[in-house]
């Protein structure tokens, strides 16, 4: 298996390996691995939800990108020291891909007489710890595994970038993800740079180098994985239901979402009303669903000139707490 050596691009976004990997099976011949070599980011799984799965006001805060990669599975968070990786092959067998991948990490291990054991299809722990998650997907050209070690990650960011904002929950996540999940660093004993070069030479017997064309297909392609409109944009069609009781009564709110789009808006409740607000789907349809968004929108009216008693702050709560 040869290695693709990527050492002249440097550290780069996950968008630079999600066009990596699609342009490499394009052009797929014998099977190949690489390493990633990424900056901080969430990771969300090709059918999630965007909304649903990460903190959205943490990682603003922070400055901590998403990204959709071309796998299914769940949300994660990688950083500088977490090590993600990817086999590229020409079977198709998903179960295949998946048990001889993953041997070949622990096999890693192995070589250093450090136990690690593959846990259900996907996971490799050690001491009963999580430490590599592991998703594919496949075209019609080959399949790709890719995974992730956890090294030397930030768990406390780990935790506050997938966790809703809310600090016992965050705090309830941490104290589970330490008793769940484990870094590999003290128990290996190598410094990242070290454990890198030794897992690939023990993994590969050459090296693979990218043409100038597959390296302007990257580059290019890199700007698609890049942009907002893919990136949120890709969810899966759902609704949003939220109903909460104010002073003026019960009011919910329900929307038909389609590639991040509103399709369809209903106002229910036991309120009393002056105008209908079914009225009001004219300003939701159509629009992006974002809370941004949507609190520009209600502050084009006055609901209460809808809803008897309920103020556009309220309104608009209907859809902070979830959005």
């Amino acid at each position: 298996m040869k290695y693709v050596n990527l050492s002249r691009y440097g550290r780069q976004i996950d968008p630079f390996f999600f066009a990596l990997e699609s342009v490499l099976l394009e052009d797929l011949k014998a099977d190949l691995f690489f390493i990633w070599h990424v900056y901080g980011a969430v990771i969300i799984g090709k059918n999630q939800l965007l909304e649903t799965e990460v903190n959205e006001a943490f990682l603003k805060e922070n400055n901590i990108p998403v990204f959709r990669r071309l796998s299914g599975g769940g949300a994660v968070y990688s950083d500088e020291g977490c090590i993600k990786y990817s086999f590229l092959s020409k079977k198709f067998d998903k179960d295949v891909i998946f048990k001889e991948s993953l041997t070949k990490i622990k096999s890693v291990f192995d070589a250093l007489n450090i136990q690690v054991v593959l846990s259900g299809r996907n996971d490799i722990l050690f001491d009963g710890k999580k430490f590599s998650g592991n998703a594919y997907f496949h075209n019609q050209y080959g399949s790709c595994l890719h995974g992730t070690i956890l090294y030397d990650t930030d768990f406390e960011t780990l935790v506050k970038s997938i966790t809703p904002s809310n600090e016992k929950l965050i705090s309830k996540g941490i104290e589970s993800v330490r008793q769940r999940v484990t870094n590999m660093k003290n128990v290996v004993g190598k410094d990242i740079e070290d454990f890198t070069h030794f897992l690939v030479n023990h993994l590969t017997d050459g090296e693979y180098v990218l043409t100038e064309a597959q390296e302007q297909k990257v580059f290019e392609r890199m700007k698609r994985f890049s942009e907002p409109s893919y990136i949120k944009g890709n969810n899966p069609p759902y609704s949003f239901k939220h109903m909460k009781r104010f002073n003026c009564g019960s009011v919910g709110v329900k929307l038909d979402i389609n590639r991040g789009i509103i399709k369809d808006f209903i106002v229910y409740g036991d309120y009393f009303t002056d105008q209908e607000p079914e009225d009001l789907k004219g300003y939701f349809v159509n629009q992006p669903f974002h809370v941004e968004t949507i609190e520009t929108i209600i502050n084009q009216f006055h609901v209460g000139d809808y809803i008897v008693g309920l103020t556009n702050e309220e309104f608009i709560s209907l859809f902070k707490e979830d959005v």
